[in-house]
C-alpha cells in the first residue's frame, strides 16, 4: 500500500471516530435544548444531524485542503529528491504554493526548498568533479606515455647496431634520465594523496634556518635542465639568519612544487624570486613571478587536487597534483598559502607559518 493511501485512509479514520464521538454525545446536548425551544424531538434530530454533517463536510474539506493536499505535495517532494530530481513537483491549478496558511508546513517547505537548492549545488560540483576527474585521468595516462615513449625510443636507438658517437649517447642518457626523474614525480604524487587519504604522512618537526633550508631548495631545482632559462633569486628579508620549526622533508616537496609550477607555466627568462620575511607573529615565505599570471577563475581552481591549468608549449604540464599537494604540506605543518595574481602581472604564492 502507497504512503499516500495509508495516510489517506488514517485521516478518514480519525475523521470518522471524532465524527461519531460528537454524534453521539450531541444527544444529550439535544435532551437539554428540547426544553426552551418547545419543538418536536425528531425534528431537532434531524434538524441537529443535517447541521452535524455539514459541519462534518466543511471540516473535512479543510483537512482536505490544508492538511492533505500539502502533506501529498512534500511526499512527492522527498520521493523526487530520493530519485535525484532535485527539483519541487509542479503545482496544479487548483494547489498552490502560495496559497497555505498552516505554519509547521512553512517550515517545512522552507527546509525542504533549501534542501533542494544544496542538493542541486553539490550535484553540480559532483558533475564539474567527475569531468575534471575524468580529463585529469586522461591527462596523468598522457603524461606516463610521453616518457615512456622517449625512454622506449631512446633505449632502441643505443640498441640498434648504429654506432653512435659519446655525445650523442650522453644526450640520450640525459633525456632517459630526464624522462625517467619526472615519472618517478608523477607516482610519487599519486602515492602522497593516498597517503593522506589515509591520514599515514607522520610530522618531523625540526627548528632549522629557513634561509639556508631555502638556499638549498633552490639550489638543486636548479640542476633541473628545464629550469636554465628561469633566473631564480632568494631575498632575505631583516636579517639572514631565520629559526622556524617545520617538518624539512615535506615543507622541501611543497616549495619544489611552487617553484616548478611557476617553471612550468610560464615562458623562459621569467623571473623568479623567493622572499624571506619575519615579523613579529609570522614568518612570510613567498614564491613571486613576473610571468603572464593567472586569471580569478584559474586561481579558485590552482589547488583543485585535478586541476592541471592553462595550456602552455611544455611537453608535461605535472600531473595536476601537486599544487594540491604542496597546500596540503604546507598546512599539515600549521601554516596558511594564499595566492595573488593578475594576467599578465606575475604571481604570488604567500606561504604564512604563525608564530
Amino acid at each position: 500500500m502507497k504512503l499516500e493511501t495509508k495516510i489517506s485512509l488514517l485521516l478518514f479514520i480519525i475523521f470518522l471516530t471524532i465524527g461519531a464521538i460528537f454524534f453521539i454525545t450531541g444527544f444529550s446536548v439535544l435532551n437539554l435544548l428540547n426544553i426552551p425551544l418547545e419543538t418536536n424531538g425528531l425534528v431537532t434530530y434531524l434538524l441537529f444531524s443535517l447541521l452535524f454533517f455539514g459541519m462534518l463536510i466543511l471540516i473535512g474539506l479543510v483537512i482536505d485542503r490544508q492538511i492533505r493536499r500539502p502533506l501529498f505535495f512534500f511526499i512527492r517532494w522527498i520521493d523526487q529528491l530520493s530519485l535525484g530530481t532535485f527539483e519541487k513537483p509542479e503545482e496544479t491549478k487548483n494547489f498552490t504554493l502560495n496559497k497555505w496558511r498552516f505554519g509547521p508546513f512553512l517550515e517545512l517547505k522552507s527546509k525542504l526548498d533549501r534542501l533542494t537548492y544544496q542538493l542541486n549545488v553539490a550535484e553540480r560540483e559532483r558533475k564539474e568533479l567527475e569531468e575534471t576527474r575524468k580529463n585529469w585521468t586522461s591527462g596523468v595516462t598522457h603524461d606516463l606515455k610521453t616518457p615512456l615513449s622517449y625512454i622506449k625510443g631512446y633505449a632502441a636507438m643505443l640498441h640498434s647496431e648504429h654506432k653512435w658517437d659519446e655525445e650523442e649517447i650522453k644526450e640520450f642518457a640525459r633525456i632517459i634520465e630526464e624522462k625517467s626523474l619526472y615519472m618517478e614525480q608523477l607516482i610519487d604524487d599519486l602515492s602522497v594523496v593516498y597517503e593522506f587519504d589515509k591520514m599515514q604522512i607522520p610530522l618531523d618537526l625540526r627548528t632549522t634556518d629557513l634561509s639556508a633550508f631555502v638556499k638549498d631548495v633552490m639550489e638543486d631545482i636548479q640542476q633541473y635542465p628545464l629550469a636554465n632559462d628561469y633566473p631564480i633569486y632568494l631575498d632575505v628579508k631583516n636579517k639572514d639568519r631565520v629559526l622556524l620549526t617545520f617538518d624539512s622533508t615535506l615543507l622541501k616537496r611543497a616549495l619544489e612544487n611552487f617553484i616548478m609550477n611557476a617553471i612550468y607555466h610560464n615562458p623562459p627568462e621569467t623571473i623568479i624570486t623567493v622572499l624571506i620575511e619575519t615579523t613579529e607573529n609570522s614568518t612570510l615565505i613567498e614564491i613571486i613571478d613576473d610571468g603572464i599570471g593567472i586569471d580569478d577563475k584559474a586561481i579558485q581552481q590552482l589547488f583543485n587536487q585535478y586541476y592541471r591549468g592553462t595550456t602552455t608549449d611544455k611537453s608535461h604540464l605535472g600531473s595536476g597534483l601537486g599544487m594540491s599537494i604542496a597546500k596540503q604540506f604546507v598546512e599539515k605543518q600549521g601554516g596558511q598559502v594564499t595566492v595573488e595574481s593578475e594576467p599578465n602581472k606575475g604571481t604570488k604564492i604567500k606561504i604564512l607559518f604563525p608564530y
